[in-house]
């Protein structure tokens, strides 16, 4: 193979192109196998962190040599679309020892197949992936198992797999996978996947998301802001790993009454004692769904500003005493009239509310009061008694 010269002045070149040290981008110059072997031994790119050579028909040559570099120690990010990479040069991606900072492989348009798919699923060098892009190629269903399979891919968060002759049968293999936690963003567009596909990665997403957001111990979840709906309220109140959860925020959503309702009936829910769901759209059922839960006893702190409530959820709440160690309960921003905001500093089981604060110690002012008034009365009638007692008895003498 002919030695490539000039290696060096397009490094330089670059360099002045990308106005830094890290980033490399030889898609706009001639660039054959012959310059990724002499790029590899150069010691001029032991700072680059990012390469791209895309469109220049390199081949498994290229990637072997990228494999074995000295000086490709500090690589994240390595774009090769539109080669001629192949499943021989994926193998040497999994089995080098030399990419250890790699985190963004993108494999766009290079001939892999299923092959090339379990090479990457047998390698233990890939634990700092987060980003895998095999997109335009044929992986197949075959290949997707094989990655559903693979054991060091824990630190992956986006897998990008556009038109790799993928089926419903491939995407569930994915989705019922537990090797990546981290993994949110799943392309599989332009597949032949159903909604039933569909439905399996997004089941997948949330699963993760749940895992991803829950404390250490198990008692925390935030999953505010993330245009949840009540799909996701089913995924919620079915997951064991919540049997622990004391905390739960989910503020800032498109929640129902349908995915409160299922999110109550869980047996998970029992040790929960703050439940956020400010800004959703629970209405007047939703909040019957919570006052009335048998799983909610425990319930602490509840919160459902901006969410439709009207007087018919605060009658409902002064009803049911299920909530009877409730002691803090944010409400405003909802559809209630000042008369059933009254009723709730009404209610004989609510009395222990910290938040709203209502006027109860004036109350029992007056009613002592009263009762000094009463007393009074008492008093007076004693002593006119007295009186008449004297004068009765000084008559009688």
């Amino acid at each position: 193979m002919k030695k490539f010269y000039n290696i060096e002045g397009m490094i330089r070149n670059g360099f002045k192109l990308s106005r830094d040290y890290e980033t490399l981008d030889f898609s706009y110059a001639t660039f054959t196998d012959a310059a990724a072997e002499s790029l590899a031994k150069s010691r001029s790119i032991k700072q680059v962190r990012r390469i791209t050579i895309s469109g220049k028909k390199l081949t498994a040559v290229a990637a072997k040599a990228f494999g074995a570099s000295e000086t490709m120690g500090r690589l994240e990010s390595l774009k090769l679309y539109k080669n001629k990479i192949g499943d021989e040069g994926v193998k040497y991606f999994a089995e080098s020892e030399k990419l250890i900072s790699l985190k963004s492989l993108r494999l766009s348009w290079n001939n892999i197949g299923p092959q090339g798919a379990k090479y990457i699923s047998d390698s233990a060098n890939m634990t700092n992936l987060t980003s895998l892009t095999l997109s335009e190629n044929q992986i197949g269903d075959e290949g997707l198992k094989y990655l559903a399979d693979a054991k060091s891919l824990t630190s992956l968060e986006s897998l990008d797999l556009r038109k790799n002759q993928v089926t419903d049968e491939g995407a569930i293999a994915l989705a019922k996978s537990k090797n990546f936690p981290k993994l949110q963003t799943i392309d599989l567009t332009d597949n032949d996947l159903t909604q039933k596909g569909f439905d399996a990665l997004a089941e997948m997403k949330i699963l993760n998301l749940i895992r991803a957001r829950l404390s250490e111990d198990g008692t925390k979840l935030d999953l505010s802001n993330l245009r949840l709906g009540d799909v996701e309220c089913k995924l919620i109140a079915e997951c064991e790993d919540l049997k622990d959860l004391t905390h739960l925020y989910l503020e800032l959503n498109s929640i129902t009454d349908k995915g409160i309702e299922l999110i109550t009936a869980s047996e998970h829910m029992k040790n929960l004692i703050s439940l956020s769901l400010d800004r959703n759209k629970i209405g007047d059922a939703g909040f019957i769904h919570i006052v009335r839960s048998e799983n909610l006893k425990n319930l602490q702190v509840l919160m459902v500003e901006n969410n439709g409530i009207t007087d018919e959820g605060i009658e409902a709440i002064c009803e049911s005493e299920n909530l009877s160690n409730l002691l803090r309960l944010y409400i405003e921003e909802n559809s209630y009239t000042e008369e059933g905001f009254e009723l709730l500093g009404e209610a004989e089981h609510l009395m222990t509310l910290e938040y709203p604060e209502f006027d109860r110690e004036e109350e029992i002012e007056e009613e002592e009061e009263e009762d000094e008034e009463f007393d009074d009365v008492e008093d007076i009638e004693e002593i006119e008694e007295e009186e008449d007692l004297g004068e009765t008895e000084y008559e009688s003498q």
